[in-house]
């Protein structure tokens, strides 16, 4: 106990000495270790709070059902609820409808209307009326003789202005009507799906209201024994062909693994700019002891082990984890609800619908956090703590005093340790995926991205030698001294342009495959996404396409006497082998006069014949990917109660976030189910002169003929792809933040860097005043050392951003999401943005070039 006593006391005393002489130094690097902490800890809470709100929301929807029956593609027969009750095993059995639907007010959103069998279904879920009056106790009867009538949840309630008694309009595709409120329930158990944003209904209101007679949209069971075989085939022997059971939790697992996938990645990017912060503690404790270097002499004189030298200087930087994040946490209380606003608007749009109920805390994230930060603190102590247990007091004690002491590590080792963590990036890319994650192409990216930081040394000495005569004649002898000193530069500052190296990677590489994606995304929704104007049911991507256009629709749209195309389509949402995909049957002809596929490896020409002939398929990259199928093998499919197989013709890149998908003809599609339904339509008109006029006009037709008595979505084909490309654009807007984090810790080391370099030669800085030079030449001088330091950096980074945007692009990306895309550069965005970073950096020379005439010549002269 005493030695930890007097050990803490040293620890206190050394730090204290430090924050007291160079304060600003210090707040730098706590500074950039909180920035690096509150990203790394804000992403993962904002992911966890959209995680944990999807998670209980398909938890209360599912509530204790153990498997339900469903027919992917379609609904299933309500005569299978009276089969499945007469089954031995079976507990409870209840069927459910679920759709998103609008109210008529202006300005409302969306919310999830659910119907219930209410007797049936009392043992799966737990929803509860308010109390307060003598009808709520009966309500639930109501709820079944009376129809037209629902209950609101407490949120939905006060979002709407409506209570017991009051009536409320509500749409669907078929009709709108308006539903008589029963009451309130109360705020737990299903009234807190989706925020709270949903309404129970009567599952025979709910049928009347869709237009949907003798279907629902699945059977929730509950067996006595979940596992019991015999039940099992039981129920199974009662499904008629393409009606299937799955685990009631399906759903929600495939959610979870892609919001998983997402938490991964942002995880990774954000740990980047702690990992930064890394560089920054150890320029700071470098420094520090070399400062203290008689110090530790003197400890060792007095009998002090190398081991407790050891643990000061490691602790050191340890500390100063602990404070960064101490600082971190309740500044990144105010930057979180960013965070979770942003980053739920992306897993709602782009992979499941999740409605964020609020942050809360999650301890085992805290400690992650504060285990992370901490120790990467440490490990950016570990080394000048190892090279502090080297002092030699007799070394130290005839050394003059004025100069830190630089710890250089031999170049050429340093060079082939980079050079092989760069090569070694390749192989471990191609290493297989563990769990499904990218785990070693993470591992890539990082051997990468250090392999270029520690080829910094190497190059800014091989620097000193080449460029300090080009440079005498470019900018004098300030330019000239500048680069002379690059010659002798330690690794102290080859750490701190380590940092920018790693800043100006990630900026570069996520700069291309930011400007790749988008350029394949606009082709991409301008060819196959074509179209000048499209028509669907209301709210149908929410609701999965579920309820096709009503035929009166269909019917009107035929005999429409317009200039343009039709172009009709269906799609279905599917699974292959657990795997959820769409299938997108299309007027292929229609498409191929007015649009086109993007195909990985052929051209279109090569199969189109066959495609409008129905002889085969088209697949997604994604839906390649995660199946496994590739060009000539079969898909199966189901339609229709049938199994159906083709060839896979051709692989087409999709960037559809919610599955991949197969591309068939329509007319084939019609021909082998029977079924004459549109999924929707688009419109092609053949005189593009005032197009916008026209589209407007058949709009406005669409609206007088159909869309007041059926409510339905129209969107320009401009339109639609400008939302398409708005969303994509703020797909990445957490990104650039986390980008910019990393950016500005890379540049509070080149500041702290410059000011202790010019703090450590004030010997030799002041010499020159003394003999005749003028501030302006210093200035100049340690301008100049920033120019090089930062241009350094830069180069490096270009070089290891346009191999690491390779990594993501053809690794990163196909393993998370199962796509690629085009490899384009913008060149301009690059020209215009590496000379924004350096001059940016720069001003770090501003506070080093004023330190440099802090003390008279005569001062510092005297002290050596």
């Amino acid at each position: 106990m005493r030695g930890l006593r007097h050990f803490l006391r040293y620890l206190l005393w050394m730090n204290g000495r430090t924050l007291k002489r160079h304060p600003w130094r210090v707040c730098a690097v706590l500074l950039g270790i909180a920035l690096g902490a509150i990203a790394f800890t804000g992403v993962r809470l904002a992911v966890d709070a959209s995680l944990d709100s999807f998670t209980q929301s398909m938890n209360l929807l599912s509530g204790k059902a153990d498997w339900s029956v469903v027919r992917p593609g379609g609904r299933v027969q309500e005569d299978l609820v009276a089969e499945l009750r007469n089954v031995p095993g079976l507990r409870g059995v209840s069927p459910v409808i679920m759709s998103y639907v609008a109210p008529t007010e202006a300005n409302q959103e969306p919310f999830l209307l659910i119907g219930l069998a209410p007797i049936l279904d009392r043992q799966f879920r737990d929803w509860q009326v308010l109390s307060g009056d003598k009808e709520s106790r009966n309500l639930w009867l109501d709820l079944m003789r009376r129809p037209y009538t629902l209950v609101l949840s407490r949120r939905l309630a006060t979002r709407l202005g409506r209570g017991p008694g009051d009536e409320i309009g509500l749409e669907h595709v078929h009709q709108a009507k308006r539903f008589h409120v029963l009451g309130i329930l109360e705020p737990k158990g299903l009234a807190l799906v989706h925020n709270g944003n949903i309404a129970v209904c009567d599952v025979a209101t709910m049928q009347e209201f869709m237009g949907l007679h003798g279907k629902i949209d699945r059977i929730d069971l509950r067996f006595d024994n979940r596992e019991d075989p015999k039940t099992m085939d039981q129920v199974k022997a009662l499904l008629p062909p393409g009606t299937v059971v799955q685990p009631a939790t399906a759903r929600k697992d495939m959610g979870k693994e892609l919001i998983s996938s997402y938490q991964l990645n942002l995880s990774v990017l954000s740990f980047v700019s702690l990992f930064v912060g890394l560089f920054l503690v150890y320029s700071l404790v470098s420094i520090n002891a070399a400062s203290r270097r008689r110090d530790l002499a003197v400890f060792h004189s007095l009998g002090a082990s190398s081991r407790l030298v050891f643990l000061l200087i490691l602790s050191e930087g340890a500390l100063l984890g602990i404070l960064g994040w101490l600082i971190a946490i309740p500044a990144g209380r105010f930057l979180v609800k960013y965070w979770v606003a942003g980053i739920g608007n992306t897993i709602n749009t782009l992979f499941v619908r999740v409605e964020v109920s609020g942050l809360q805390l999650d301890p085992w994230e805290l400690v992650l956090s504060f285990l992370v930060t901490v120790l990467i603190s440490a490990a950016g102590a570990y080394k000048p703590a190892r090279q502090a247990t080297r002092i030699q007091p007799r070394e130290v004690m005839i050394l003059e005093g004025g100069g830190g002491m630089a710890w250089r590590g031999p170049k050429v080792r340093t060079a082939v340790l980079g050079a092989v963590l760069v090569v070694a990036a390749w192989p471990l890319a191609e290493l297989p995926l563990v769990s499904r994650s990218p785990i070693a192409g993470y591992v890539a990216v990082f051997s990468l991205i250090v392999g270029f930081s520690l080829l910094t040394l190497p190059f800014l000495q091989w620097g000193g030698e080449r460029v300090p005569r080009v440079l005498r004649r470019l900018g004098g002898v300030p330019a000239f001294l500048a680069a002379r000193y690059l010659r002798g530069v330690d690794e102290r500052t080859s750490i701190s342009v380590g940092a920018m190296v790693i800043a100006v990677s990630l900026f570069v590489s996520l700069a291309i495959m930011v400007h790749s994606f988008r350029e394949t995304v606009t082709l991409w929704v301008n060819q196959t996404l074509s179209g000048d104007l499209f028509v669907r049911a209301e709210m149908a991507g929410m609701n999965q396409y579920r309820d096709p256009l009503p035929q009166d629709v269909v019917d009107a749209f035929q005999e429409f006497e317009v200039d343009a195309e039709l172009m009709p389509y269906q799609r279905l949402y599917l699974e292959y082998r657990g795997i959820p995909y769409q299938l997108e049957a299309m007027a292929l002809d229609v498409l191929f006069r007015n649009g086109d596929f993007m195909l990985l490896d052929k051209e279109v020409e090569e199969v189109r014949d066959a495609l409008l002939a129905g002889k085969g398929v088209l697949v997604s990259e994604v839906f390649s990917n995660r199946t496994g199928l590739e060009v000539g093998e079969t898909f199966r499919v189901r339609l229709e109660g049938e199994e159906f197989a083709w060839p896979v013709l051709a692989i087409a890149r999709d960037y559809r976030t919610r599955g991949g998908a197969v591309f068939m003809d329509f007319g084939h599609f019609q021909e082998i189910t029977g079924s004459r339904e549109w999924g929707g339509v688009r419109f092609f008109f053949q005189n593009r002169d005032n197009l916008e006029a026209s589209v407007e006009a058949l709009r406005k037709k669409i609206i007088l003929c159909c869309a007041m008595e059926h409510p339905l979505e129209i969107l320009s084909g401009s339109q639609l792809r400008g939302e398409v490309l708005e969303i994509f654009d703020e797909t990445f807007a957490v990104t650039a933040v986390l980008l910019l984090i990393a950016l500005c810790i890379a540049g509070l080391g080149i500041a702290g860097t410059l000011t202790v370099l010019v703090m450590e030669r004030s010997r030799q800085l002041n010499t020159l005043i003394a003999i005749g030079a003028g501030q302006g030449q210093l200035r100049r001088m340690v301008l100049w050392e920033a120019v090089l330091m930062v241009a350094a950096g830069e180069a490096i980074g270009l070089v290891g951003g346009l191999c690491l945007s390779q990594l993501l692009i053809y690794v990163i990306n196909p393993q998370s999401f199962g796509w690629t895309f085009l490899y384009r550069v913008d060149w301009f965005t690059l020209a215009v943005s590496l000379p924004v970073i350096l001059a940016t950096a720069l001003l770090a020379a501003v506070p080093a070039t004023q330190s440099v005439m802090r003390l008279s010549p005569a001062g510092v002269l005297k002290e050596g």
